[in-house]
Parts: C-alpha cells; sequence; structure tokens
C-alpha cells in the first residue's frame, strides 16, 4: 500500500469483505490518491471514528461499517461518502449532506445475482432441496415423503418493485408464475400486477421482500403482517435483515401462519438468533445474494471510480442527495432530494434559525405540524394536491415524502419567466376553496391544529410586528389586521400559500410547506396568493393585465366554491402583505426590479381597506368601501 502523503487526497475505504485491495488500491494509485484500508471485517462505529479522525480523509468508502454522524463531522475537507453496495442505512446521509458531501452508490451491480438469489431460495423451499439434501445425506432414502409444488402453479408476492424486484418478476414469469408487485408508484407492467399488502397476503404463496430499509420499514413484516397472511406462505428476505421482525418470524412458524421462511439477511447479523437456524423451516444463507466474482468486481471499481470522479471536482454518477444546493423554498427548513436506487425521494429536515438576514428563529417541531396538515390536505383538497408522506423521525423533526417531477415545474418560476396561466390561478384558487370550506365546523381538525405558535413566530411576529414598526404612518392598522386574524379562526390555514409552494403541470395543483399550518382565518390564504401575483405584475418588464387576470381568475374560482371570506378585512390583508414584501425581514427576491414607492403607495390604500385600488378587478364588488 502506498505511504500516505499530505499533499494529496486520501480514502478511507471502512471494511473490505473480500481478501485484498488490489482493484482500489490500483485506481487510486492512477488518480494520485492516497488509500487507507480498514479491515476485512466492519469495525465497531467507534473504531471508524477514530481511523477516520485520524485519517482526515476528503472520502470515505464503506461496505457493512457504520459511518455515523460523528464520523463524517471529523474530516475537515470532506468531498463524498460512497457505499459499496445499495442500500445507505449504514451512513448518516443528513450529516453528510450538511457537510457539503456527496453520499453515492452503486444501485445496479448485482441486480443478476439478488435476483437470481431470491428465485434459488423459492425453488430450494418449493422443491425441497434442503430438506430432502439434509435427509439423504443422513441415510435417509424417502421420495414418498415429497410434497412438491409446482412452480408455474405459484402466485409470488414481491414488497418493494425497485430495479431487483423487476428482474425477479421477470424471471419468475418466465418460470409460468403469476406475480403481484407492490410499491409506492408501482403500477403493473408486463412481468407483474400492481397489487396491495393485503391482496399479497391474501393471495401470495410466497412472498419476497425487495424494500429498501428506512424508520418506516423497520420491522415492516412484523406479527400483524405475518398473522393476515392467509395461504401460509414462504416468507424470502434477500433485502435487509430488519426489515423482518424474528421474533414475529418465529411465532408465526409457531401458529402456523407461514410455511417457512429463506433469509440471506437476518437481523442480528452476522451472530443471528440461534433459534431461527436451527428451525428446519428456515433456509439462511450469510448475505451473499449480492455476491459473484463479476459483481464485486464491478461494485468496487464503479465505487473507486465515483470517488475519483468526486474528488476531481465532477457530480458523481450515482448521487444520493444534493449538498449544499436545497429545493427552492428551503428558506424555514433544508430540503433535498435523494435516491437510494429506489426512485428519488424528498427529505425535509426543519430549521431552527431560518435562512434570512435578519435574526428570525422559530421552533423546528413545526416539521411535525406539517406532516399532519399533508394528511389532512390529502383528506380536504385530495390526496393528488399534496405529496404523499413516507416517513417521519419527530425526534429530529424531519421526514420524507415523495418527490413531485415532471411534468411538474414551481409555478413561481413559471410565472417568473412570463407563463402567466389564468387556468393554473383558477385551480389554485379552486384548491385552496376546497380545504377552507371542507375543514369549516370540522372539531377534529380544529383540536389538531389549535396551536397558532408557529403562526405567530413565522408570520405575525415577522410579516406584521416587525413590519408595522418600520412603516409608523400605517402601524395600527396593520397592528389591527393581525388582531383580526386572531379573532377570525373559522378553517385550516395552509399559512404559505404563494406560487413558490405551488407546483404546477399546467392544470392541477400540487401544494408544499404545510408547516405554518394552524386553525386560522383563511383570508390570509388568499391575501397571501394575491399579494405575490400583484407584486409581480409591477415588475419590470412584466405582461402587468396577465398577472392581473390571472389574480382575478385566482379569486373568481375561489369565490365561486367559497364565497364568505370576500371582504374588507381581506383587502387590508392583501395591502399588509405587500408592504412586509416590500419593507419587513423577508423581502421579494426580486425587489430591484419593482418601482417600491408606486407599489408601496397601492400597498398602503389597500391596507387602509380601500376596495377601490385601481388595476384590481377582483375588489370591484367592494368598490364602496371607503378609504
Amino acid at each position: 500500500m502506498p505511504a500516505k502523503s499530505d499533499s494529496r487526497p486520501t480514502v478511507v475505504l471502512t471494511d473490505h469483505p473480500w481478501p485484498d485491495v488490489a482493484i482500489e488500491t490500483e485506481i487510486f494509485a492512477q488518480a494520485n490518491i492516497d488509500l487507507v484500508a480498514g479491515p476485512v471485517t466492519a469495525p465497531a462505529p467507534e473504531e471508524v471514528e477514530r481511523m477516520i479522525a485520524d485519517a482526515n480523509p476528503q472520502a470515505i468508502m464503506t461496505c457493512w461499517a457504520q459511518v455515523s454522524a460523528q464520523a463524517i463531522s471529523n474530516p475537515t475537507r470532506l468531498t463524498i461518502v460512497t457505499r459499496l453496495g445499495i442500500g445507505l442505512d449504514n451512513i448518516a446521509v443528513q450529516a453528510a449532506t450538511d457537510r457539503g458531501a456527496w453520499v453515492s452508490n452503486v444501485p445496479d451491480y448485482c441486480v443478476g445475482e439478488v435476483s437470481d438469489h431470491a428465485i434459488a431460495l423459492l425453488l430450494a423451499y418449493s422443491r425441497g432441496i434442503s430438506v430432502f439434501d439434509r435427509a439423504t445425506k443422513a441415510g435417509e432414502w424417502s421420495p414418498d415423503k415429497a410434497d412438491l409444488r409446482r412452480t408455474a402453479d405459484l402466485i409470488v408476492g414481491l414488497i418493494g418493485y425497485g430495479r431487483i424486484a423487476r428482474e425477479t418478476a421477470r424471471k419468475l414469469a418466465s418460470f409460468g408464475c403469476t406475480v403481484l408487485g407492490q410499491s409506492r408508484s408501482f403500477q403493473g407492467d408486463e412481468f407483474a400486477q400492481a397489487a396491495t399488502h393485503e391482496r399479497i397476503q391474501a393471495e401470495c404463496d410466497a412472498i419476497v421482500i425487495h424494500a429498501p430499509l428506512t424508520a418506516e420499514t423497520h420491522h415492516l413484516v412484523d406479527r400483524d403482517f405475518l398473522k393476515a397472511c392467509r395461504r401460509t406462505p414462504l416468507i424470502i428476505n434477500v433485502s435487509r435483515g430488519s426489515l423482518v421482525d424474528n421474533d414475529a418470524l418465529l411465532a408465526a412458524l409457531a401458529e402456523g401462519w407461514i410455511s417457512g421462511a429463506a433469509l440471506d439477511v437476518i437481523e442480528g447479523e452476522p451472530s443471528p438468533p440461534s433459534e431461527l437456524l436451527k428451525d428446519p423451516r428456515i433456509i439462511a444463507t450469510p448475505h451473499v445474494a449480492f455476491s459473484s466474482t463479476a459483481s464485486l468486481v464491478e461494485l468496487r471499481r464503479r465505487a473507486c471510480e465515483d470517488v475519483v470522479r468526486a474528488l476531481q471536482g465532477e457530480k458523481p454518477a450515482h448521487p444520493c442527495n444534493e449538498p449544499g444546493t436545497a429545493l427552492e423554498g428551503g428558506v424555514a427548513s433544508d430540503i433535498r432530494v435523494i435516491d437510494e436506487g429506489y426512485g428519488p425521494i424528498v427529505i425535509k429536515h426543519a430549521l431552527s434559525k431560518l435562512r434570512v438576514k435578519a435574526d428570525w428563529f422559530s421552533d423546528p417541531n413545526r416539521s411535525n405540524t406539517e406532516v399532519a396538515a399533508l394528511e389532512a390536505a390529502a383528506e380536504l383538497m385530495g390526496a393528488a394536491a399534496v405529496p404523499k408522506i413516507l416517513w417521519s423521525d419527530a425526534e429530529h423533526n424531519s421526514f420524507a415524502m415523495e418527490f413531485v417531477g415532471p411534468p411538474f415545474t414551481n409555478w413561481k418560476g413559471e410565472l417568473l419567466s412570463g407563463n402567466v396561466c389564468p387556468a393554473v390561478a383558477a385551480q389554485a384558487g379552486r384548491i385552496l376553496a376546497r380545504m377552507h370550506r371542507n375543514s369549516a365546523g370540522r372539531d377534529d381538525i380544529r383540536g389538531r391544529f389549535d396551536d397558532v405558535t408557529n403562526f405567530e413566530e413565522l408570520r405575525i411576529e415577522p410579516f406584521f410586528a416587525r413590519t408595522a414598526a418600520s412603516c409608523p404612518e400605517i402601524a395600527d392598522d396593520i397592528v389591527s389586521a393581525a388582531e383580526g386574524m386572531r379573532k377570525r379562526r373559522e378553517a385550516l390555514v395552509h399559512g404559505d400559500y404563494s406560487p413558490k409552494n405551488l407546483l404546477t403541470d399546467g392544470q392541477d395543483i400540487v401544494v408544499l410547506d404545510w408547516e405554518v399550518a394552524h386553525w386560522g382565518d383563511p383570508r390570509f390564504d388568499i391575501a397571501f396568493c394575491l399579494s405575490h401575483l400583484i407584486l409581480k405584475a409591477h415588475r419590470q418588464g412584466a405582461d402587468h393585465d396577465a398577472f392581473i387576470e390571472a389574480a382575478s381568475a385566482f379569486a373568481d374560482a375561489y369565490r365561486s366554491e367559497n364565497p364568505g371570506p370576500w371582504d374588507r378585512d381581506l383587502v387590508t390583508l392583501v395591502g399588509c402583505l405587500m408592504t412586509t414584501r416590500l419593507f419587513g425581514p423577508s423581502p421579494i427576491d426580486y425587489l430591484d426590479q419593482i418601482d417600491v414607492l408606486a407599489t408601496a403607495m397601492l400597498a398602503k390604500e389597500l391596507v387602509r381597506g380601500n376596495a377601490n385600488a385601481r388595476s384590481l378587478p377582483f375588489f370591484a364588488n367592494l368598490e364602496n368601501v371607503d378609504a
């Protein structure tokens, strides 16, 4: 192994369950990178932390060893953490992201091997190979005891449907099996029918676990799951041991809920419970489904090449995060997209200090409010109007949700690029009105969102109290508007209903960022969106009439569904929110493109309740209100 040089980047390889590091040494030597290799067996987390602290590497590679947040915090110039494998459950991904380091994996190196292994385990059990092998070698020749299944008659369920599961399905289909697949996004293909967990439990003779291990899927196969199985299936796990609860598996065998299990991965490995290994109805292999000479060579080369790529300033071939680049709208939260080999998901972590110049703090447990609001909004607006929650971690103020990608784009971006579509604005108004109308009078929803702490911290204090202090001429009106909202608590309110938090495909809307959701005044949401559309109408070079037409479409669609909140109080709130975007602690990001004096005069008229403010036809029915 070459000696470590202080002038060259260093890679720490925490563990390598293969006999040498010749491939790694060759690739890194050619790139003038030093390699510090750990042992064959994965060290304890504290040993990994010490190894990384001593080497101060620019890159970390790990196979089975845990790379903790502490380990990631030790290097002074960390660029990348690479998994020699697919799953990322042994890497503190958020810590790497926070450090500005890439996390990468090799998501497709062993697709053939793992799918082969799953089918081999199925055949070994259904054809009695393991049982007859032991009996025959023990001197028992008893073909009369055979009670075997025709493979083509089997119905096989796949829990999780990514790359490997699809290949498993393809091979099973060639045997003539009926295959059912389940995942969040799977709609069926030429090899498998889309199915729910419940259908798989009811109909399948074998169930293969192909899911990633996350907080949500830990002990996915538990006592309740197994008890619900109706055809005493074989349980096959080739993904992660902790997807299956060992105690539940033993109970299921004892009660006859399942006929057996075939496990390449077991919770507690490399020293799994002896009760499992002793049970003749369980086939076990030592986490080798991924392995073949060809797959290991491919894995090692591609992982090393990704490290070289990152250390040379390029993006990894298979990034699982976006270090240092938050998604648009990440003022109050850190928002990242990661891909663990099963498609992209969004991880959102609430911040205690917001990303604005002013000192602006808020309790990060608002993340839990957002999770509850997304679930409520799916009922009130329709499931298609919000992303689906995948898992939540209340202790760390984080959660994961589905990634909403193309054809959906950010509505703010569309508006600023000149694509001002009234139909989109109308849909934004329509679904907002639906939420307000459907939640009004719901005591159960009021009870869940009655705490307005987040709204006070993130909206009332900065948008009203601070803005009033900087605008003494209309300060009393702004303070009065805030007090009015505190009294008018009528429905579930989003609290941040602006174009930057709305995604559109040109017709439908998906609503993001619910961390300020509360039971309150629906006028706030209406005013929040209208104020943004009016401000954008006053940008230099903007098509003023097009933006006002869009604002009118939003207003008309809302009023057709829920006319109640259209009054003088709404006019005042629009003016207040325009004013705070001009003079408050979180100004609009195109402030330098606006005639601030003229726009502020319009905002002031609205703050004072003048519904006859020029060029705002959606307030026409209030034109007789005095200024």
